[in-house]
């Protein structure tokens, strides 16, 4: 295991708002990476319902003479498995839940057992003991599938979860759990995690800090089982991102879990699926995800953040895009955003409304446009631009430097039969408000070539192979037809005149 792991236990709870959507398959193939690691690992089998996982895992009943009706004795390491290393605890049995097991907290069970890492298969249910256990553990795993149902029922599962915890963190503040006690009664169930912050932000700083606080922290992980498609496989980067917009909690994907016929042939063998196939692509999508989890920086499981409200997003936000994005990037992340928020999207089921979706539209529409319009981005871009950045963007460049004019540079008229030169290039880009350095970091080309290129220095460019790709590039940039300038710019070059 890596080192980031650190000593003592780690607590990893995987749960879900419906069933069948394969926490167990998820937390077995866990539980046995772990164990094929060489560390101590725990399974509990915390769903109350029944217990499943015992025979799978090689786990039989004592035949140690008992009362019948008398649950076997409680042994907090668990039943020891098939699998080295690994001790199994069930949480019910055929006599009903397990009192002795059900009843303790996942860091109770954890120290108890002396394992390293402790894996908790939660049932399909919304009660508080569930609750609290995903909130306890130090890595909270949701997982889905790609239908409407599922993705509706995590959505409120992530909203009883922060639910919750503010009643946990405010059960010394009478009037504000008062508050939140109400709201999620008037509501029938509790809003979006963005809209119960601001509620409570709007009874008081304190409470209000409290609850942005618990949004930043609440870092739940997906994964989204029985994969088919290449939309289901990219169905998980869309669900955090409308988690992100729409309920403020930071939900990161960890990757899907491809449909398999080998999962369903494991079952039936009644053995785990990483024993009885490991060569599985969904075996392997399990230990791409099991290591994801076990390499996160413990800093990073409980992040000590500021009890602030989110900032509005930006166009960039909105695109999920950097600040130096080209056009061409411009236009494929509208094209993923547009997708994401169709009305036939899966990722918004049972989320918002037809109004909400529209608005959501406009907003993208609107990102679209600003950014792809030179003359309305850089405006845009000082805009949001800190005060401290601003106030560096804003000493002048030095003299004959490559810093952007101090006047606006009308555009030339460009045609077809435009000849461009490396002159004429250079008023391009300074019409466009674009420096030349913004250009290097940008196409990744040296400023010394770009130099060359506008100055027509031909003897300082490279061959002829290598300045038709820093042609091209500059003419993307540009907005231009690449075809044209370097067909008009690499003449001029072979001209005897010019070397």
């Amino acid at each position: 295991m890596p080192e980031s792991l650190g000593p003592g236990p780690r607590i990893i709870a995987v749960g879900g708002a419906k069933g069948g959507v394969g926490r167990s398959l998820l937390a077995t193939g866990i539980a046995i990476f772990v164990a094929q690691l060489g560390k101590r690992a725990l399974l509990v089998d915390a769903a109350t319902q029944a217990t499943c996982l015992g025979r799978s895992l090689g786990v039989v009943a004592q035949d140690t003479p008992r009362d019948l009706w008398a649950p076997a004795p409680y042994d907090p390491r668990g039943a020891e498995t098939s699998v080295p290393k690994l001790r199994l605890l069930e949480a019910s049995s055929e006599l009903g839940p397990r009192p002795d097991v059900a009843l303790r907290s996942p860091r109770e069970l954890s120290r108890a057992s002396n394992a390293e890492v402790c894996v908790l298969d939660l049932g399909a249910s919304l009660s508080g003991r569930s609750l609290d256990a995903l909130l306890d553990s130090d890595a909270m795993v949701l997982v889905t599938t790609p239908e409407p149902s599922a993705i509706e029922a995590l959505y409120r599962l992530l909203r009883h979860a922060y639910a919750r915890r503010l009643a946990q963190r405010l059960k010394d503040d009478a009037p504000a759990l008062g508050l939140l006690q109400a709201t999620v009664r008037n509501r029938l169930g509790p809003p979006a995690p963005l809209k119960l912050a601001e509620i409570l932000a709007a009874q008081g700083e304190d409470p209000g800090a409290l609850a942005w606080a618990e949004l930043h922290r609440l870092r739940p992980r997906l994964v989204v089982n029985q994969s088919r498609s290449r939309a289901d496989l990219e169905l998980g980067d869309a669900i955090a991102r409308v988690a992100q917009r729409v309920l403020g909690v930071h939900l990161e994907n960890l990757g899907p879990v491809e449909f398999d016929d080998a999962v369903p042939l494991a079952a039936r063998r009644r053995k785990p699926l990483l024993l009885d196939a490991p060569a599985a692509k969904a075996s392997r999508n399990l230990e791409r995800i099991a290591r994801r989890l076990l390499t996160v920086e413990p800093s990073r499981l409980t992040p000590t953040l500021p009890g602030i409200p989110p900032p509005s997003p930006t166009h960039y936000d909105i695109l999920a895009l950097d600040r130096g994005a080209s056009d061409e990037e411009l236009r494929r992340a509208y094209r993923k955003t547009r997708e994401v928020w169709s009305s036939e999207s899966l990722s918004l089921a049972g989320l918002v409304t037809e109004a909400e979706v529209s608005a959501m539209v406009a907003r993208i529409e609107e990102a679209r446009d600003v950014l792809l319009d030179p003359s309305r981005r850089r405006p845009y871009d000082l805009s949001i631009t800190p005060a401290s950045e601003l106030r560096a963007l804003s000493l002048p460049p030095e003299p004959g430097g490559e810093g952007s004019p101090s006047v606006e540079v009308p555009m030339p008229v460009l045609t077809p039969d435009t000849d461009y030169t490396g002159p004429l290039l250079r008023a391009v880009r300074e019409a466009r408000g674009i420096d030349l350095r913004d250009v290097a970091a940008r196409t990744r080309i040296s400023p010394v070539y770009l130099r060359a290129i506008e100055e027509e220095d031909f003897n300082t460019l490279p061959a002829t192979v290598y300045t038709r790709g820093f042609v091209t590039e500059v003419a993307k940039l540009l907005r231009l037809d690449p075809e044209l300038v370097v067909r008009s710019y690499l003449r001029r070059m072979r001209r005897p005149e010019a070397r």
